[in-house]
């Protein structure tokens, strides 16, 4: 189990990254913001430049808030005293495992069968495995 060093190691991890995620969120609105402003190239229609330049940006924030929900929720688990607790089975998560994927929220054996199940086709419901 982390204990309050490596907590709040992984706490000032995961709210730089946040803070990059928010940064990289307003950059990315002022780089398609250019791109709408930009003259147009001819041979490339001007709608089609549009949306490319608005799914690119939805995707990102897409990716960027999912990202972003799950860093607050880590934030909020650590909050609560539940950080490095397996949503499924209740046991600790590594340090290592933390480290790599600070806002996990399973083990490494219930991500596994997770991903083996999925892999599978099959439904997992946590508890049933």
């Amino acid at each position: 189990m982390p204990n309050d060093r490596d907590i709040a190691s992984l706490r000032r991890r995961l709210l730089e990254r946040r803070r990059r995620l928010v940064e990289s969120h307003r950059n990315t609105n002022r780089d398609i913001e250019q791109l709408q402003d930009a003259p147009k190239d001819p041979e490339f229609e001007e709608s089609a430049q549009l949306a490319l330049a608005e799914y690119t940006l939805e995707r990102l924030t897409d990716s960027q808030r999912r990202e972003a929900i799950q860093i607050d929720a880590a934030l909020g688990r650590m909050d609560a005293g539940e950080y490095g607790v397996c949503e499924d089975c209740g046991g600790e998560i590594s340090l290592e495992r933390l480290r790599a994927l600070p806002f996990a929220t399973r083990c490494t054996d219930c991500a596994q069968e997770i991903e083996k199940e999925q892999g599978r086709g099959v439904a997992y419901v946590p508890g049933t495995m």
